[in-house]
């Protein structure tokens, strides 16, 4: 529980770095608490960073940025074409045990349907499917793999147009 507090407040003190970054640099904090370590690093954009948090319990550690994650490590392909919203990772090892969550978010201009179309096409070992429209929101969810190396890829369209956006999340542990 410390742990996800640590995180929670380093993501504060991340945000609160990429606000202050200047134009050109990487800035890199540290702070010390009696339960661990938490390393905050920023690039100047404001749309990268690092926090990393060590405890005696483990290590965490979340990355975000346009280019945190590739499909190599999502396991599942990204949308020709498709714009990078926003991706991030997240690893934590404590103890033996190990786990990692990387996930990305794109938007197109293409149909929702020729989206959808894609992902059954070229996503592998797809367990379960589910298909709901709610109010003027279409969504598609492909869950994909299994226990230790799972796959999600949410599509969402408004029902009336609109860009087509693409959540893909891997989630992997031991």
């Amino acid at each position: 529980m410390k742990t996800k507090m640590m995180v929670l407040c380093a993501l504060s003190f991340l945000a609160a770095a990429c606000l202050t970054a200047g134009c050109g640099r990487e800035e890199s904090a540290t702070f010390t608490t009696p339960e661990g370590k938490v390393t905050v690093t920023a690039k100047q954009s404001g749309a990268e960073g690092t926090v990393k948090v060590e405890t005696k319990e483990g290590t965490a550690t979340v990355t975000t940025g346009p280019q945190a994650v590739n499909e190599a490590e999502l396991g599942a392909p990204a949308y020709p074409g498709a714009q990078v919203i926003s991706s991030g990772q997240f690893g934590e090892s404590k103890g033996t045990r190990a786990g990692s969550a990387s996930a990305v978010l794109l938007s197109t201009n293409d149909s929702f349907d020729k989206v959808v179309a894609f992902y059954k096409a070229n996503l592998k070992d797809i367990r379960q499917t589910m298909d709901q429209t709610a109010g003027d929101q279409k969504m598609v969810m492909f869950m994909a793999g299994r226990e230790g190396n799972m796959r999600n890829v949410q599509i969402v369209a408004g029902a009336s147009g609109g860009p087509t956006n693409i959540h893909i999340m891997k989630v992997t542990g031991k």
